[in-house]
């Protein structure tokens, strides 16, 4: 009995000393993030190749990131102007898979402002999507703290 009183005490003095860091931070202690911009943008082709998945027996999806010649991002414009090279084929990557290579079915993907979000608006894909990058798109961007700022991407040159 007394075995057990003493370890309920030396169990309630280590619970004790192990309040304050259970505690959590305060949402008002938390940095509010202001910033909705875009930092980088690149491209991806994606392709179904002749491998099987071997337990869906569907083909099995591969993807050739694209070669960023140039990013111009421009903040206070709010642009970002893409130039990209296809890759010499090699491995999956065929000539006869590089040859379907066009701004018309290539993936984009962003680096944003953290805790930022960022949607499609003006009929705008979204990214991660295979899309036709002939024009340009518009992204809205929304910082933590929820300031906005809509974007908009081009592609530019689309080199083989």
């Amino acid at each position: 009995m007394k075995t057990m009183k003493i370890k309920f005490n030396i169990a309630l003095i280590i619970a004790l000393l192990c309040m304050p860091f259970l505690s959590s931070c305060k949402w008002e202690d938390l940095p509010s993030y202001d910033e909705a911009e875009i930092s980088n943008v690149r491209f991806d082709y994606k392709w179904a190749s002749d491998e099987k998945d071997p337990i869906t027996k569907e083909p099995v999806v591969k993807k050739q990131q694209l070669k960023t010649v140039t990013c111009d991002v421009d903040s206070q414009a709010a642009t970002v102007k893409v130039s990209l090279q296809v890759p010499e084929a090699s491995g999956s990557f065929t000539e006869a898979v590089r040859s379907q290579v066009s701004v018309k079915n290539i993936t984009g993907q962003c680096t944003i402002s953290t805790a930022a979000r960022m949607q499609p608006v003006d009929g705008a894909d979204p990214l991660g999507k295979p899309s036709d990058w002939s024009s340009p798109k518009k992204y809205k961007v929304t910082a933590a703290n929820g300031n906005v700022k809509v974007w908009t991407i081009t592609v530019v040159k689309l080199d083989k």
